[in-house]
């Protein structure tokens, strides 16, 4: 585990998790902040075990765009909540042929003297995800550990989970999928030049590379976004998506956004991209003047929009 040399001297009743939490959704801060009470009960520390990348990638050897948070947000979220050490495993082959009392013995039990094991209700661990909360009760008297497991959390009568998640962002509600993380679904990346096409009929747009090449894109379209740059917020339009009207042969999805009452350059700056709401699809226009005249007619409604908003 990355890091544990450094908390060795800290390890005063931990109280620990284990998880991908990609997202950190309302369903894993339910889990999260169970931990931290805990730990406040025992006068002790509270650890979270986590991977990056996702394990799937290492069992299958492939890179999948579906990660919902970058390893360092994924970091800030867990500790806004009141983690105090965050243990990145190096997942490989090997981690994933341990049997899962080997592994609870090893890193659990050796590596940590874990006092309390807080696990979700859906997780599993070990060769072949053997390992659940039922094998740890098992165990809990041979390691002197106790295990205590931390029930779904529901909206309108769904579970809240990354799967979810992923679902609704794909289909383009992103307000469903806001509700269940919790806050805006955010992509980080670095602005870069552009073909200035947008400038040239007055909505000029940056261009967001995301600095994690496994990061979900949400459905094609526009956008109501919130633009994070230089510690301030800004609104925008943003469109996810090929450019058909500009660029027929384009198969590449771009993330392109029209920052409002904004006219600085700020090429090569990292910026925070929030997806607030999806107002239309993308769609190919018979011209660029019919383009222009439906993206005046985007930032009007747009607009409105935002003024109820920031009302609220």
């Amino acid at each position: 585990m990355k890091n544990l040399h450094k908390i060795k001297k800290h390890l005063i009743n931990p109280v620990v998790t284990l998880g991908t939490f990609d997202g950190v959704h309302i369903g894993h801060k339910a889990l999260l902040e169970r931990v931290v009470e805990r730990k406040k009960a025992l006068h002790g520390i509270s650890i979270v075990i986590t991977y990056h990348p996702h394990p799937i990638e290492i069992l299958k050897k492939k890179v999948y765009p579906f990660l919902l948070t970058e390893k360092i947000k994924k970091e800030q979220f867990m500790k806004a909540i009141g983690v105090d050490y965050v243990l990145w495993l190096d997942f490989d082959m090997n981690l994933a042929h341990l049997t899962p009392e080997e592994f609870v013995r090893d890193y659990l039990y050796n590596q940590l003297g874990t006092k309390e094991i807080i696990i979700g209700y859906d997780w599993h661990f070990g060769k072949n995800r053997a390992g659940d909360y039922h094998l740890l009760k098992k165990m809990e008297q041979e390691l002197d550990f106790h295990v205590e497991m931390v029930n779904e959390v529901l909206i309108d009568n769904e579970i809240v989970s990354s799967t979810a998640i992923r679902k609704y962002l794909s289909e383009g509600n992103i307000q469903r999928a806001n509700r269940m993380l919790g806050r805006n679904y955010c992509i980080i990346g670095t602005v870069e030049k552009g073909d200035h096409i947008g400038t040239g009929f007055g909505y000029p747009t940056i261009n967001l590379k995301p600095d994690e090449i496994r990061k979900l894109y949400p459905a094609i379209g526009v956008y109501i976004t919130k633009i994070k740059y230089a510690h301030e917020m800004f609104w925008g339009l943003t469109n996810v998506g090929t450019r058909p009207t500009i660029d027929k042969n384009n198969r590449q999805k771009n993330v392109e956004t029209h920052i409002l009452d904004f006219n600085e350059h700020i090429y090569e700056k990292e910026i925070e991209l929030f997806f607030v709401q999806k107002i239309r699809d993308e769609v190919e226009f018979e011209s660029i003047d019919a383009l222009v005249g439906q993206i005046r007619n985007d930032e009007i409604y747009a607009r409105k929009i935002i003024g109820k908003l920031n009302n609220e």
